[in-house]
């Protein structure tokens, strides 16, 4: 392990140039890990890749693979690389094991879904079905591969030894610290913001040879001039006023969360009125049970967190959201609903029937990739198409950016700052060019570093 004559390799495979589909293949000898494995999502183009994408590797010859969390675009893909013959182990924080059962169980799912309703399409007009990625089954079989490793633990595989500490993104989010052959390395994976609302703060690197640095928000401030609370208030109260549905277009991982712990706090405070919560999303009532089964991954208060599932109307079946809107007659609720960036899920329904009256908010929380139905809301669009019907924009589209779960400009490079002495190499990934391009340009400033911006398939020599 400290022969530094052994070349060591790193390829980025995914989240180099764009901030989806995260896949990172470190070569060291002939050894092979891979770190994290995920979907391409965003524009139809992107999301082309997730079929036509050769990887550089035989699936069963890969060593490892380890986890930094169970977002889709992380860990979507792993099915596929066991479907086509990877049988190593999955290294993983336990909340990131359940979150990723949860998520990819959701992903077979729609794809099921979804490939029955196109292949009812591709009949009509004399076209060959299609298959999805991957099915349940294949989830199973993935999941059985995972081994779980406690915070701040070293692991040994495969001539690299590493440990997860806390980064602050997701629940059991963690960073990866790695060594091998004489080098250190980072992986970041997404890192949270420096004060997160509900998670423990990021741990910051000490020290790295090399650092791959995520740099989703590497060009923007998510500004401190409202806090989370005062801009929720606000919506809150403005859509009772007018008497109208407040839908909340969320992320089932802890976005849904902290916005029910946010909404029951300005209820319990009186700062709005006690208004019905309705949760729409069967992965994000799974998700908010984790919650409670990892206390020491949060900091919410017991109240807070009883109060995630006790003060919370939780949709269970489609059926059920079609009776949301009647509940209560006409007055005004607070519908959270899959998916965040609106591309897809039981939020669509809502959005069909909400968004053409003015009465009705929008409230988007969280990051919204472009080409995504939830970026053209931010951006103002006068429509938008679901399911082959455009359907006129007049509800009042609002946005917290506050509530980002990823780290700002300002978050990054005080995640940096610890660092004792200069890394050999930083290579920026996750994000799309221009944010990265400036976070580069903002690191050469401050600290004189070498700094790579992540190019796709390209090996970079360490």
């Amino acid at each position: 392990m400290a022969n530094e004559q052994t070349p060591v390799q790193l390829q980025f495979l995914g989240a180099a140039g764009v901030v989806t589909g995260s896949k990172t293949l470190l070569q060291a000898g002939d050894k092979k890990i891979l770190i994290d494995c995920g979907l391409f999502q965003g524009e139809r183009s992107e999301r082309q890749l997730n079929k036509i994408k050769r990887l550089p590797f035989n699936p069963a010859a890969l060593d490892a693979i380890i986890l930094t969390h169970g977002h889709l675009d992380h860990c979507g893909y792993l099915p596929v690389l066991v479907k086509k013959g990877f049988k190593g182990p999955i290294y993983a924080t336990a909340p990131s094991k359940d979150i990723t059962e949860i998520i990819l169980y959701d992903s077979a799912h729609i794809q099921a879904e979804d490939t029955r309703a196109a292949n009812e399409r591709r009949q009509l007009a004399g076209k060959k079905p299609l298959k999805p990625l991957y099915k349940e089954k294949h989830v199973r079989r993935t999941m059985a591969l995972f081994e779980t490793c406690p915070i701040r633990e070293w692991v040994e595989v495969a001539g690299v030894k590493f440990r997860f500490v806390k980064s602050g993104h997701i629940l059991g989010s963690a960073s990866i610290e790695l060594e091998t052959h004489g080098r250190s390395i980072v992986f970041s994976g997404d890192i949270g913001r420096q004060r997160p609302l509900v998670l423990d703060p990021p741990t910051r690197p000490e020290k790295a040879d090399f650092i791959v640095l995520e740099s989703t928000y590497g060009n923007k401030q998510h500004g401190i001039a409202f806090s989370p609370y005062q801009v929720l208030q606000e919506v809150v109260n403005k859509t009772y006023e007018k008497g109208g549905v407040l839908v909340i277009p969320s992320f089932a991982v802890e976005r849904a969360q902290e916005i029910i712990m946010l909404l029951n706090n300005l209820m319990r405070e009186k700062s709005i009125p006690t208004l019905p919560i309705f949760l729409d999303s069967p992965m994000g009532s799974e998700v908010t049970e984790l919650f409670q089964k990892y206390p020491d991954w949060h900091n919410m208060t017991e109240e807070e967190g009883t109060s995630l599932t006790e003060n919370v109307h939780i949709i269970k079946s489609f059926d059920e959201t079609l009776q949301v809107l009647h509940e209560n007659g006409q007055k005004t609720k607070i519908i959270i609903a899959g998916s965040g960036m609106v591309t897809g899920g039981r939020v669509l329904y809502y959005l069909t029937k909400l968004l053409g009256d003015e009465k009705n908010t929008v409230l988007l929380v969280g990051y919204q990739a472009s080409g995504t139905r939830g970026s053209q809301l931010s951006n103002g669009a006068a429509s938008i198409r679901i399911d082959d019907t455009d359907y006129a924009v007049r509800a009042e589209i609002s946005q917290i950016s506050s509530l980002s779960a990823h780290a700002d400009q300002s978050d990054l490079l005080w995640w940096l700052a610890s660092l004792q002495e200069a890394p050999k190499q930083i290579f920026l990934n996750h994000g799309e060019p221009e944010p990265a391009q400036e976070l580069k340009s903002k690191i050469e400033e401050k600290y004189n570093w070498l700094v790579v911006v992540a190019e796709m398939d390209i090996l970079y020599d360490l």
